[in-house]
């Protein structure tokens, strides 16, 4: 009897041992993965986002136009500013400034400045309809974009007429199923309706469920919730037939707000899959672009780029949210590392006073990020979408 017990404890002893040194090398094998360029990529350290951040900002600010628009583009190896523009990523770009003006007062003189020119130029009104209109066309994420601009601006409560009439638009723009029309006015050429409303339709939902949570509007919440069923069901129950990532972010916002408002699992659930399936894109193993949300396996998913990074970042900032709401730490750490990785990411990208002396006008682009690490030139919206994505961080993890 002695004996039998000696050999099951020497087992015990054997496997206790192994399960040990599994361990050790696993963590030994982690620390040096994760350690890459001296960032510690399992830590998401809010000081260097600071200082990322405030150079963005400054950026932003100083490339807002005296007429009150923003510039569009930039190439500093050919020193030219681009005469392309899209009011989707000018609107971004406002959103973001409105939503810094409700905390610094000393902004909001270009915010209103901003705000004049959206509405002098680009805002039209159709009876008790509002749209944005430019280059003979209007967009529904326009619309979309252009009312969470009012939603987060502290000048709010002067353009609530506006902003009623761009919900209009935006429920005239969606169908008795909840899917949505992608044009209020239609270009005169042919375009894919299916892939613009990979981007609108998340957005739109967003927008909707932003203007319930400033007014309290039931009707207008009960329509986002018509069109984020319907979404549901179209990209994640059907996940397979129809996944395209940029739909993963806008969408994992809309869902995130509708699940706080209602505690329904089916968003929160949601969330996971849509988020789970996006980080199969991103990098994790090559040190010059680690943190990208790219795949060379993937090329139809479109080319690597900041702006797609950085709102693909914050999409998983929102994810992470709805983790730690409902008590899922195996998605808080698998969204933790993924965002810590798209930080370092994105920082490697910023222009600073450190890696701009090759330029000839290095104070138009300090603070903005690139393209990808192969192209120099900049964009509203590769800045815009990175600045989201720190907000939301400082937001829960500050």
């Amino acid at each position: 009897m002695i004996r039998k017990n000696l050999v099951i404890l020497l087992i015990i002893i054997l496997f206790l041992s192994s399960l040990t040194f599994y361990f050790i090398t696993l963590n030994g094998n982690k620390s040096k993965k994760n350690q890459i360029n001296n960032f510690d990529i399992d830590s998401i350290n809010i000081s260097e986002i600071e200082n990322s951040f405030n150079l963005s900002k400054n950026w932003l600010i100083s490339n807002l136009k005296d007429k009150g628009c923003f510039n569009y583009s930039y190439n500093p190896s050919e020193e030219e500013y681009s005469s392309k523009n899209n009011m989707i990523r000018q609107l971004m770009a406002s959103r973001v400034l409105a939503d810094m003006s409700r905390t610094d007062i000393d902004l909001r003189d270009l915010h209103q400045r901003n705000l004049d020119f959206i509405f002098d130029y680009w805002y039209k009104e159709n009876d008790d309809i509002g749209y944005i209109y430019f280059s003979s066309k209007s967009k529904l994420g326009a619309m979309a974009m252009a009312l969470r601009t009012l939603v987060f601006s502290p000048f709010f409560d002067y353009y609530v007429n506006e902003a009623e009439k761009l919900v209009n638009c935006i429920l005239y723009l969606q169908k008795d199923d909840g899917s949505f029309r992608a044009w209020y006015i239609e270009p005169p050429y042919s375009y894919d309706e299916d892939y613009l409303l990979t981007f609108y339709s998340g957005e739109a939902i967003l927008s909707l469920v932003d203007f319930y949570l400033m007014t309290g509007n039931e009707s207008v919440l009960d329509a986002a919730i018509l069109s984020q069923d319907y979404y549901v069901d179209l990209y994640v129950d059907n996940l397979t037939d129809n996944y395209y990532p940029a739909y993963v972010p806008w969408h994992t916002q809309s869902l995130n707000k509708i699940y706080k408002i209602t505690k329904n699992e089916v968003y929160s659930e949601a969330v996971f899959v849509l988020n789970d399936k996006l980080l199969e894109i991103q990098d994790t193993i090559n040190n010059e672009t680690l943190g990208r949300f790219y795949n060379s396996s993937t090329p139809e998913y479109g080319s690597p780029h900041s702006s797609s990074d950085g709102v693909y970042t914050e999409g998983l900032v929102y994810a992470y949210e709805i983790a730690e709401l409902i008590g899922d730490n195996y998605h808080m750490d698998l969204y933790y590392d993924a965002i810590a990785l798209g930080v370092y990411n994105l920082m490697n990208l910023q222009y600073t006073y450190n890696n701009t002396n090759n330029f000839v006008f290095p104070e138009r682009i300090i603070g903005a990020f690139r393209y990808n690490k192969d192209d120099d030139r900049i964009r509203i919206d590769t800045t815009q979408h990175t600045m989201d994505a720190y907000m939301k961080i400082f937001e829960i993890f500050g």
